[in-house]
Protein backbone atom coordinates (compact mmCIF):
# COMPACT_ATOMS: atom_id res chain seq x y z
CA UNK A 1 0.00 0.00 0.00
CA UNK A 2 2.76 2.39 0.89
CA UNK A 3 4.51 1.67 -2.44
CA UNK A 4 1.32 2.45 -4.40
CA UNK A 5 0.76 5.67 -2.46
CA UNK A 6 4.33 6.79 -3.18
CA UNK A 7 3.90 6.12 -6.90
CA UNK A 8 0.61 8.02 -6.96
CA UNK A 9 2.23 10.93 -5.12
CA UNK A 10 5.11 11.01 -7.62
CA UNK A 11 2.67 11.07 -10.54
CA UNK A 12 0.74 13.93 -8.95
CA UNK A 13 3.93 15.91 -8.40
CA UNK A 14 4.92 15.45 -12.05
CA UNK A 15 1.48 16.65 -13.19
CA UNK A 16 1.66 19.67 -10.87
CA UNK A 17 5.15 20.47 -12.16
CA UNK A 18 4.00 20.29 -15.79
CA UNK A 19 0.97 22.46 -15.07
CA UNK A 20 3.21 25.01 -13.35
CA UNK A 21 5.61 24.99 -16.30
CA UNK A 22 2.77 25.54 -18.78
CA UNK A 23 1.27 28.26 -16.59
CA UNK A 24 4.59 30.09 -16.25
CA UNK A 25 5.39 29.81 -19.96
CA UNK A 26 1.97 31.26 -20.89
CA UNK A 27 2.18 34.10 -18.38
CA UNK A 28 2.30 37.49 -20.04
CA UNK A 29 5.37 39.62 -19.28
CA UNK A 30 3.50 42.90 -19.90
CA UNK A 31 4.99 45.48 -17.56
CA UNK A 32 8.09 47.55 -16.84
CA UNK A 33 11.22 45.61 -15.81
CA UNK A 34 14.49 47.06 -14.53
CA UNK A 35 17.91 45.72 -13.65
CA UNK A 36 21.51 46.04 -14.75
CA UNK A 37 24.02 44.24 -16.93
CA UNK A 38 27.78 44.04 -16.52
CA UNK A 39 30.19 44.33 -19.42
CA UNK A 40 33.97 44.47 -19.78
CA UNK A 41 35.28 48.02 -20.12
CA UNK A 42 38.96 47.18 -19.58
CA UNK A 43 40.21 43.76 -20.66
CA UNK A 44 43.75 42.51 -20.31
CA UNK A 45 44.92 39.49 -22.33
CA UNK A 46 48.28 37.84 -21.87
CA UNK A 47 50.16 35.11 -23.69
CA UNK A 48 53.47 34.19 -25.32
CA UNK A 49 55.05 33.78 -28.72
CA UNK A 50 57.09 30.60 -28.38
CA UNK A 51 60.21 29.56 -30.31
CA UNK A 52 62.72 26.78 -29.62
CA UNK A 53 64.95 29.18 -27.71
CA UNK A 54 62.74 31.98 -26.42
CA UNK A 55 59.34 32.87 -25.01
CA UNK A 56 58.23 36.41 -25.88
CA UNK A 57 55.39 37.82 -23.73
CA UNK A 58 52.42 39.49 -25.44
CA UNK A 59 50.13 41.85 -23.51
CA UNK A 60 46.95 43.11 -25.15
CA UNK A 61 44.64 45.68 -23.52
CA UNK A 62 41.20 46.51 -24.93
CA UNK A 63 39.29 49.47 -23.50
CA UNK A 64 35.80 50.92 -23.97
CA UNK A 65 36.05 54.66 -23.33
CA UNK A 66 34.02 57.81 -24.10
CA UNK A 67 36.65 58.49 -26.79
CA UNK A 68 36.15 55.14 -28.50
CA UNK A 69 37.32 51.53 -28.39
CA UNK A 70 41.06 51.71 -27.74
CA UNK A 71 43.67 48.97 -28.05
CA UNK A 72 47.22 48.69 -26.74
CA UNK A 73 49.66 45.85 -27.43
CA UNK A 74 53.10 45.24 -25.93
CA UNK A 75 55.48 42.64 -27.39
CA UNK A 76 58.67 41.81 -25.51
CA UNK A 77 61.56 39.85 -27.00
CA UNK A 78 64.83 39.04 -25.19
CA UNK A 79 66.98 40.13 -28.15
CA UNK A 80 65.10 43.25 -29.33
CA UNK A 81 63.63 46.36 -27.75
CA UNK A 82 60.11 46.05 -26.38
CA UNK A 83 57.53 47.12 -28.99
CA UNK A 84 54.41 48.99 -27.90
CA UNK A 85 51.57 49.71 -30.36
CA UNK A 86 48.31 51.61 -29.90
CA UNK A 87 45.19 51.54 -32.03
CA UNK A 88 41.48 50.74 -31.98
CA UNK A 89 39.28 47.65 -31.85
CA UNK A 90 35.75 46.59 -32.66
CA UNK A 91 33.54 43.53 -32.37
CA UNK A 92 33.64 41.57 -35.63
CA UNK A 93 31.95 38.44 -36.96
CA UNK A 94 32.57 36.21 -33.92
CA UNK A 95 35.87 37.88 -33.06
CA UNK A 96 37.51 41.11 -31.92
CA UNK A 97 39.22 43.05 -34.69
CA UNK A 98 42.27 45.09 -33.57
CA UNK A 99 43.79 47.68 -35.89
CA UNK A 100 47.04 49.65 -35.54
CA UNK A 101 47.61 52.62 -37.84
CA UNK A 102 51.30 53.16 -37.10
CA UNK A 103 52.78 52.11 -40.45
CA UNK A 104 53.97 48.76 -39.09
CA UNK A 105 52.95 45.38 -40.44
CA UNK A 106 50.80 43.48 -39.73
CA UNK A 107 48.34 46.26 -38.93
CA UNK A 108 45.25 44.11 -38.32
CA UNK A 109 44.83 41.31 -35.77
CA UNK A 110 41.95 39.08 -34.68
CA UNK A 111 41.17 37.79 -31.20
CA UNK A 112 39.06 34.63 -31.54
CA UNK A 113 37.57 32.82 -28.54
CA UNK A 114 38.73 29.23 -28.10
CA UNK A 115 37.14 27.94 -24.88
CA UNK A 116 38.73 29.82 -21.98
CA UNK A 117 41.53 31.08 -24.26
CA UNK A 118 41.72 33.32 -27.30
CA UNK A 119 43.59 32.69 -30.54
CA UNK A 120 45.62 35.72 -31.67
CA UNK A 121 45.62 35.77 -35.46
CA UNK A 122 46.13 37.78 -38.66
CA UNK A 123 44.71 37.28 -42.16
CA UNK A 124 48.05 35.92 -43.31
CA UNK A 125 48.30 33.58 -40.34
CA UNK A 126 50.17 33.87 -37.05
CA UNK A 127 51.61 30.96 -35.08
CA UNK A 128 54.40 29.84 -32.81
CA UNK A 129 57.57 28.43 -34.35
CA UNK A 130 56.20 24.86 -34.10
CA UNK A 131 53.00 25.84 -35.96
CA UNK A 132 50.73 25.89 -32.90
CA UNK A 133 48.39 28.87 -32.51
CA UNK A 134 49.35 31.83 -30.35
CA UNK A 135 46.92 31.77 -27.43
CA UNK A 136 46.09 34.58 -25.03
CA UNK A 137 44.10 34.29 -21.83
CA UNK A 138 42.09 37.01 -20.12
CA UNK A 139 43.70 38.21 -16.90
CA UNK A 140 40.54 38.56 -14.81
CA UNK A 141 42.34 40.25 -11.92
CA UNK A 142 43.67 43.04 -14.13
CA UNK A 143 40.46 43.41 -16.18
CA UNK A 144 37.47 45.46 -15.10
CA UNK A 145 33.71 45.32 -15.60
CA UNK A 146 31.16 48.12 -15.25
CA UNK A 147 27.44 47.90 -14.50
CA UNK A 148 24.90 49.54 -16.80
CA UNK A 149 21.21 50.01 -15.95
CA UNK A 150 18.78 48.22 -18.25
CA UNK A 151 15.03 48.75 -18.55
CA UNK A 152 12.71 46.71 -20.76
CA UNK A 153 9.05 47.63 -21.09
CA UNK A 154 6.66 45.02 -22.49
CA UNK A 155 3.45 46.54 -23.81
CA UNK A 156 0.11 45.11 -24.92
CA UNK A 157 0.00 44.26 -28.62
CA UNK A 158 3.63 43.14 -28.76
CA UNK A 159 5.34 46.53 -28.63
CA UNK A 160 8.46 46.96 -26.49
CA UNK A 161 10.93 49.60 -25.37
CA UNK A 162 14.52 49.07 -24.24
CA UNK A 163 16.48 51.74 -22.42
CA UNK A 164 20.17 51.56 -21.53
CA UNK A 165 22.13 48.34 -21.42
CA UNK A 166 24.30 47.26 -24.33
CA UNK A 167 23.09 49.98 -26.72
CA UNK A 168 23.44 52.88 -24.22
CA UNK A 169 20.34 54.27 -25.92
CA UNK A 170 16.54 54.15 -25.90
CA UNK A 171 15.13 51.88 -28.59
CA UNK A 172 11.62 50.83 -29.57
CA UNK A 173 10.71 47.46 -31.01
CA UNK A 174 8.55 44.42 -30.41
CA UNK A 175 8.42 41.32 -28.22
CA UNK A 176 7.19 37.79 -28.80
CA UNK A 177 7.22 34.46 -27.03
CA UNK A 178 10.14 32.17 -27.89
CA UNK A 179 10.05 28.68 -26.39
CA UNK A 180 9.75 28.97 -22.61
CA UNK A 181 10.81 32.62 -22.71
CA UNK A 182 10.61 35.80 -24.73
CA UNK A 183 12.68 37.68 -27.28
CA UNK A 184 12.68 41.46 -27.62
CA UNK A 185 13.78 42.83 -31.01
CA UNK A 186 14.80 46.47 -31.31
CA UNK A 187 16.75 48.70 -33.69
CA UNK A 188 19.20 51.49 -33.03
CA UNK A 189 17.68 54.89 -33.93
CA UNK A 190 18.56 56.10 -37.48
CA UNK A 191 20.63 59.01 -36.18
CA UNK A 192 23.01 56.48 -34.58
CA UNK A 193 23.56 54.44 -37.76
CA UNK A 194 25.78 56.73 -39.84
CA UNK A 195 23.06 57.30 -42.47
CA UNK A 196 23.24 53.74 -43.78
CA UNK A 197 19.49 53.58 -44.41
CA UNK A 198 16.63 51.79 -42.68
CA UNK A 199 17.55 48.36 -44.07
CA UNK A 200 21.00 48.64 -42.47
CA UNK A 201 19.99 49.63 -38.93
CA UNK A 202 21.74 47.80 -36.09
CA UNK A 203 19.36 45.21 -34.63
CA UNK A 204 19.45 44.02 -31.02
CA UNK A 205 17.76 40.85 -29.77
CA UNK A 206 17.28 40.31 -26.03
CA UNK A 207 16.48 36.73 -24.94
CA UNK A 208 14.73 36.44 -21.56
CA UNK A 209 13.13 33.76 -19.40
CA UNK A 210 11.16 33.70 -16.17
CA UNK A 211 13.37 33.50 -13.07
CA UNK A 212 11.77 30.17 -12.10
CA UNK A 213 10.82 31.14 -8.55
CA UNK A 214 7.76 32.73 -6.94
CA UNK A 215 8.70 36.19 -8.18
CA UNK A 216 7.71 37.76 -11.49
CA UNK A 217 11.34 38.51 -12.28
CA UNK A 218 12.84 37.89 -15.71
CA UNK A 219 16.43 36.80 -16.33
CA UNK A 220 18.40 37.94 -19.37
CA UNK A 221 20.08 34.97 -21.06
CA UNK A 222 21.90 36.72 -23.90
CA UNK A 223 21.97 39.71 -26.25
CA UNK A 224 22.50 39.19 -29.98
CA UNK A 225 23.58 42.11 -32.15
CA UNK A 226 23.26 42.25 -35.94
CA UNK A 227 25.43 44.99 -37.42
CA UNK A 228 25.53 46.33 -40.99
CA UNK A 229 28.65 45.91 -43.09
CA UNK A 230 29.56 47.57 -46.38
CA UNK A 231 32.26 46.35 -48.74
CA UNK A 232 35.00 48.88 -49.49
CA UNK A 233 33.55 49.65 -52.92
CA UNK A 234 30.09 50.09 -51.38
CA UNK A 235 28.59 47.62 -53.86
CA UNK A 236 27.12 45.13 -51.41
CA UNK A 237 25.78 45.30 -47.90
CA UNK A 238 26.07 42.32 -45.56
CA UNK A 239 25.29 41.73 -41.91
CA UNK A 240 27.33 40.01 -39.25
CA UNK A 241 26.42 38.90 -35.77
CA UNK A 242 27.95 39.10 -32.34
CA UNK A 243 26.47 37.93 -29.07
CA UNK A 244 26.88 38.63 -25.38
CA UNK A 245 26.16 35.56 -23.24
CA UNK A 246 26.07 36.04 -19.48
CA UNK A 247 27.72 33.68 -17.00
CA UNK A 248 25.53 35.19 -14.26
CA UNK A 249 22.21 36.04 -15.85
CA UNK A 250 21.07 39.60 -15.01
CA UNK A 251 17.74 39.68 -13.19
CA UNK A 252 15.11 42.22 -14.20
CA UNK A 253 12.47 43.07 -11.60
CA UNK A 254 8.92 44.21 -12.33
CA UNK A 255 8.46 47.80 -11.20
Amino acid sequence: MTFRLLNALKRNLVVVGLLCLVSCSNQSPVGDYSGEIKDWVHEVFRGKYITSSNESPIDLILRQTPNGMLAEMTFSHPKIKTVKRTGTWEVGDGERVIRFEDGKSPSEFFLIKRGVRFAFQTKEGLSNEDGSPILLIRNVGASRKAAYPLRIKFMDGGDAMVEGGAARSTMSGEWRQAGQGFVVVTQLPPDRNDDLGDEALETYKYFLEWAGDESRDLVLKKIVLMRPFLRKDGSKRQSWMSSLIFADNPRLKLK
